[in-house]
């Protein structure tokens, strides 16, 4: 069976099996997330419990974005097929 979607071997330019957290200003705390969310949150991250500066991109996908500091996860088309599967599960 073939494959369909997004097929492109994510990069990890950390080690994925470390501690990833990010802050979120609502709770004032800091949360652990997964890689994937990890490396798309343009906001404070850090890896077991250091600032991490690394770059920064679209959910899903390897295209780099510039950091802006929303506090967001940066969205892609990738995350909106996400969303709208789960809503669809949801129903």
């Amino acid at each position: 069976m073939e494959k369909t979607g997004n097929v492109e071997k994510l990069i990890y330019p950390f080690n994925e099996a470390k501690v990833l957290e990010v802050f979120l200003p609502v709770s004032k705390r800091w949360h652990r997330v997964t890689c994937i969310d990890f490396r798309s949150w343009d906001g404070k991250r850090r890896i077991q419990k250091e600032i991490y500066e690394g770059p920064l991109y679209a959910y899903g996908t390897n295209r780099e974005v510039e950091f802006k500091n929303t506090e967001k996860i940066v969205p892609s088309e990738v995350l909106n097929m996400r969303n709208l599967r789960s809503q669809k599960i949801r129903f």
